[in-house]
Parts: structure tokens; C-alpha cells; sequence
């Protein structure tokens, strides 16, 4: 059978190689093997609030099983709108919210209403592993720009300048950052929204961490001069209320692109389940708090696992910002990340996934998720340590 090029470039990414430990670790848990410590990708340990699924289930019970319309029901709608303008201080309407199942889905459909054939987006290096095959449907070819770890993971404007070419349509940005952990600050998104005032580009910026941000509140493009007409915003319940298997998030953009979204996701899905919906007007209202008390709860997870990493010889930590993963710099062992990661999983019975799974500027880093609780968190310093003892040059 013959495959589209699409089909190919997707399934032959650069990045499966440092993704196949975390499939390894978990065919490994499925069959059953204890003592695993799986932090290699960014799910929470605990459950959705009880008064969230309790709406869900009561959406059943009231009959809710038919289509919706393709951006979401009314009331959803009218919900995030709320939420958002009271967040971030922007005033929006319902008429700026198109619901999507997930923020992926926010990044695929953004690009498909902006981008065409041979359109040149910018993204950066680490970046979000699905971005380029999110971006890559419409035929556009994304341009990165490093994120040095020297410069903190942060964009030089002059470099992004460097790539800039008649084809380009598009910048994606991703703040608070994954993997890096990075929130980027007012003066970085300030100087990106310049560049795409000065060469009439669309910004898709993904917010998904916006809620766990500790140090320092978010900042949101749309908030900077002139961007709100030109940024589409994407936003999710996955990580702010431990929602990640529900599928649920938003796009927060001017109402000419929403009607766009709105055609497109006729054709993609035709509506998101209405006791989703409902589960989500909830995690947004009565149980708003939930967001809170998860990023609480990842604050300490945070300080907790950078203490217990800072003892480790050889290594770096870099204590992020917000969200849920951190980068160590394993460098000073001599060993590649890769082979690091796949001795780990195999000697210490623990997996943290490799740098190159987000680019090139990763090599010689790990990602480590603290969504597990902070006794684990301190058991895999303890045996990324022991490992480091025995093996590093």
C-alpha cells in the first residue's frame, strides 16, 4: 500500500528514537514489572476532582449523548470566555472561543486556518514534539531557532530575524515552555511580537502550562500591542485540572478565525461530547480551585526534586519556572543521552527521556516529569545518583 508523504514524515520524525524508552518503560509496566519509576512523560498521578466527574456523569444521566455544535455548546463557551477574560485581563466573548479536544488539536486546527503549501513557520529548538506534524499537514515547512541552554532556553530575537524569508507566514511559541520549564518573560515575548508587527505574521502561541506558572505570573501575547488580532492562544483542562485523558481544550482568537475553525472542525469531528463539555464548565466555575491546588502541589513536587537532585556530582538543574518537567545536564558524565537513558531504565529500573526527543540543543539533557509524589521523586534522585556513581566517566 502506498503511504502520503505526510503519512512517512511523521512516522519517520527524528524524534522516535528518544521516545522509544518511554514506550519501553511502559510495555514494561503493562506486562507487570514492579519497581518501575516512570517519569518520562507528563501525566499527573491523581485523578480528576470528584465534583468534576460528578458533572460529567450527571451529564449522562441527563441525556447528553447526541452532537454538538462543531466550537462547543453555548454554555462552555460562554464559560471560558469568563474564565479567560478574568485570568488575563482581556475582555473576549463566546465569539473568540472555538472548543477542541486538547491543545494538539488547538495547535493542528490554528495552523490549517492560517497556513498554506510552502508557507514557512517559526518555531524553536527544543520545541513540542507534535508541533511539526501539526504543522507540516498544510504542506508548511517550519524553520527552528535555538533555544540555548547558556541563554536560559530563551530566543534570540537577532537569530529569529536571521530566518525570517518571504515565505514566512508563521511563529509558534510555546510559553511556559515543555520540555524547558521556562516561562519567557515580558521583554521575549515583547521583542517576538515586534517581529511579527514588523513582518505581518500570525503568532500560534501554546498556553496549555499558563495556570502553573510559580514565581511569576503569565503573560500572554495576545495582552502585547497589536497582537491580538494576529495571535490565535490554545489553552487545555489536560494539565491545569488533571484532565489529561478527557481530551478538552480551547482557541482563543478573533471571531473571523474562529468562524474559520468553526468550517474546519465540521469536517474534522463535528463537536466535542456534551458531557465533556459539562465536566469542563465545571472545572472552570465551581471547581476553579482545582487549578490552584494543582500547581500547589507541583510547586513542592518542584522544590522537592531539585533539592534532591542538587547533590548529585556531574550534573545540572536548572529549577524551572512553571509547568512540570525539568532538564538535568548530564554532560560532565561523558555519556550520550540516549545511551544514558536506555542504561537507567535497564540498571536502576527508571525512566526520564532524552533531550533529542525536542530538538537538537537538547543533546546531553534529560527530561524529568515531577508529576509523580515527592517520595518517588526523592527515590529517583537516589538511583539517578547511584547510577551517575557507577557510570560516569
Amino acid at each position: 500500500m502506498r503511504f502520503s508523504s505526510y503519512a512517512r514524515a511523521v512516522s519517520e520524525h527524528e524524534a522516535a528514537g528518544a521516545w522509544s524508552i518511554h514506550v519501553r518503560a511502559k510495555k514494561r509496566q503493562w506486562a507487570g514489572e514492579e519497581g518501575l519509576i516512570v517519569l518520562s512523560i507528563g501525566d499527573h498521578d491523581f485523578t480528576t476532582d470528584p465534583e468534576i466527574i460528578g458533572s460529567a456523569v450527571q451529564s449522562l444521566e441527563d441525556g447528553n449523548h447526541h452532537y454538538t455544535p462543531s466550537i462547543g455548546i453555548a454554555a462552555f463557551r460562554e464559560a471560558i470566555a469568563a474564565h479567560h477574560t478574568k485570568s488575563f485581563g482581556e475582555p473576549v466573548t463566546a465569539e473568540n472561543v472555538a472548543v477542541i479536544p486538547g491543545a494538539q488539536c488547538g495547535v493542528f486546527v490554528s495552523g490549517l486556518s492560517v497556513l498554506d503549501p510552502g508557507d514557512e513557520v517559526i518555531g524553536f529548538d527544543p520545541m513540542y514534539v507534535t508541533y511539526d506534524g501539526a504543522l507540516m499537514a498544510r504542506g508548511s515547512v517550519v524553520k527552528t531557532v535555538p533555544l540555548r541552554p547558556e541563554n536560559g532556553f530563551l530566543p534570540d530575537p537577532a537569530e529569529i530575524r536571521a530566518v525570517l524569508s518571504p515565505k514566512t507566514r508563521a511563529i509558534i511559541v510555546n510559553s511556559p515552555n515543555n520540555p524547558t520549564g521556562v516561562a519567557w518573560p515580558r521583554e521575549t515575548l515583547e521583542a517576538i511580537a515586534a517581529i511579527c508587527r514588523e513582518a505581518d505574521l500570525f503568532l500560534i502561541s501554546d498556553e496549555v502550562y499558563y495556570s502553573m506558572c510559580f514565581d511569576a505570573p503569565h503573560i500572554s501575547p495576545r495582552a502585547l500591542d497589536g497582537m491580538k488580532e494576529r495571535t490565535a492562544a490554545v489553552y487545555s483542562l489536560s494539565k491545569s485540572h488533571a484532565m489529561t485523558g478527557w481530551r478538552m481544550g480551547w482557541v482563543i482568537a478573533e471571531p473571523e478565525m474562529i468562524s474559520v475553525i468553526d468550517e474546519i472542525m465540521g469536517f474534522m469531528m463535528f463537536g466535542a461530547p456534551p458531557f465533556i463539555q459539562h465536566a469542563g464548565i465545571t472545572a472552570l466555575t465551581t471547581a476553579s480551585r482545582v487549578a490552584d491546588e494543582v500547581r500547589e502541589t507541583y510547586r513542592g513536587r518542584r522544590d522537592a526534586v531539585v533539592e534532591a537532585l542538587s547533590d548529585i556530582p556531574r550534573i545540572k538543574v536548572r529549577k524551572p519556572d512553571a509547568g512540570m518537567f525539568l532538564m538535568i545536564d548530564i554532560r560532565d558524565t561523558g555519556m550520550e543521552a540516549i545511551d544514558f537513558a536506555n542504561r537507567l531504565l535497564d540498571e536502576q529500573k527508571l525512566a526520564l527521556l532524552p533531550g533529542e526527543g525536542f530538538g537538537k540543543q537538547l543533546a546531553g539533557h534529560l527530561r524529568l516529569s515531577y508529576g509523580e509524589s515527592e517520595e518517588t521523586l526523592r527515590e529517583a534522585a537516589r538511583r539517578l545518583g547511584a547510577f551517575v556513581q557507577k557510570n560516569a566517566a
